[in-house]
């Protein structure tokens, strides 16, 4: 095989092979996992910002669709609620509000007792977008997945799972 038909090899197994050869001592197996799951989070990432900036979205303001819709009738939700349910700064998430806003995707209301209490609720528009977007988002991801099967999918789930439980958990210690 001549040099330019050469299968590139992965970056990964690369990295891993300079490690080996440079520092023997370390075991940097590790990276054959993490350095896997960072290059698979930044394809996803490319994969779906590509898609949202189709729609005039980022996956920030899809987050916030996304959880509204998740949160069933009448798909309203306190700030700070969502700020929770997508892992946000309050602050952040009033300038995502203010941008789906913009957009005509959500509203601001206020609560029927308490006119101190704000709500960020879908808009009919929004509602129409959402279920439209999120069809086509998970078939998607599902075609990602194509390449294994059912079985290895579930197994993969069960072990990031796992993976997830030990570092979420906190009883990681470090040297």
């Amino acid at each position: 095989m001549r040099e330019s038909e050469e299968i590139e090899e992965n970056p990964i197994d690369r990295i891993a092979a300079e490690w080996k050869r440079e520092r023997p001592d370390l075991d940097a197996s590790p990276l054959e996992i993490f350095g896997r799951i960072t290059r698979i989070n930044a394809y996803l990432g490319k994969y779906v910002n590509d898609f949202l900036a189709d729609h005039n979205l980022s996956l920030g303001l899809f987050d916030v669709l996304t959880a509204l819709r998740r949160s069933g009738e009448p798909y309203r939700q306190k700030p700070t609620d969502l700020a929770d349910m997508t892992m946000l700064t309050s602050g952040g998430m009033t300038g995502r509000i203010d941008q789906l806003e913009e957009l005509g995707y959500v509203r601001r209301t206020s609560h029927d007792s308490d006119r101190r209490v704000m709500f960020a609720e879908l808009t009919p528009e929004g509602l129409q977008l959402i279920d439209t977007l999120i069809e086509v988002h998970f078939l998607r991801e599902a075609k990602l997945l194509d390449a294994i099967g059912e079985k290895d999918q579930r197994e993969l789930s069960r072990i990031l799972m796992a993976l997830d439980e030990s570092m979420s958990s906190g009883a990681l210690q470090l040297p």
